[in-house]
């Protein structure tokens, strides 16, 4: 543990770890994918290569420096710490810019703060990097469908039903595809079929259900198998 911790701050103090900015300024570029995407000055170019140089002394390789990096960025991410796990992602995407996870968490961080349009940049780019991977390409659907509910138009959401129908066949047990399946039948107002995959999901994982999304569902068809119920405040397993 101590070896881990030293690790983390030799790294780090040779990256100048900082998120203080003025509140009239532009974001951090730290916190922003690919660092704002902005030519950095010497100085920072600077700090980049003594950041590299330490990781390279604490590191087999970069790469395994580069996943160390992404697993304290989802750990942050998960604690709702969006900036410093942002950060944590910029510096895996440094050491190795063709990590797909790393593009990948630059678009679940961006969808998140409501921007699917640049999202689907990054993701396109994880796909690349991982074009077989089931939940990846559900992200990718999800995105297109959250882009659809700000701009409605319908090649959108055959974007998402192209990248759905490769997730599930990458992956038949993915709940997360068929849920956004549903949604798709849902915007399409083909609500039994939006139930059938609703279902299809639910049987797989329960805990990945939207229940503000099945209320909506619920308001437009009684669910067909019975299964929920509505009462004025929820729907909810017979």
């Amino acid at each position: 543990m101590k070896r881990l911790l030293y690790t983390i701050a030799a790294c780090l103090l040779a990256a100048n770890l900082t998120f203080a900015q003025d509140a009239a300024t532009a974001p951090n570029p730290k916190v922003l994918p690919m660092f704002g995407k902005v030519a950095k000055t010497e100085a920072q170019q600077l700090q980049d290569e003594k950041f590299l140089s330490s990781c390279d002394k604490s590191f087999t390789t970069r790469t395994e420096a580069s996943n160390f990096f992404m697993e304290r960025g989802w750990e942050y991410l998960n604690e709702g710490q969006t900036d410093t796990a942002m950060y944590r992602f910029n510096l895996a995407w440094l050491l190795n810019p063709d990590n797909g996870d790393a593009h990948w968490a630059f678009g679940l961080v961006t969808v998140a703060k409501g921007n699917p349009q640049e999202a689907i940049g990054y993701y396109e780019k994880a796909l690349a990097l991982k074009p077989k991977n089931s939940l990846l390409l559900s992200d990718l659907a999800t995105c297109y469908v959250t882009l659809y509910e700000q701009k409605p138009k319908k090649k959108t959401l055959s974007k998402a039903v192209s990248y759905l129908d490769q997730s599930i066949a990458a992956d038949a047990q993915n709940a997360y595809a068929y849920f956004t399946m549903s949604k798709v039948k849902y915007f399409n107002k083909d609500y039994n079929g939006a139930w059938t995959y609703l279902h299809k999901g639910r049987e797989l994982n329960m805990a990945g259900l939207d229940y503000n999304y099945l209320l909506q569902l619920t308001e437009k068809l009684k669910d067909p198998q019975g299964f929920y119920k509505s009462d004025e405040t929820a729907a909810q397993p017979e």
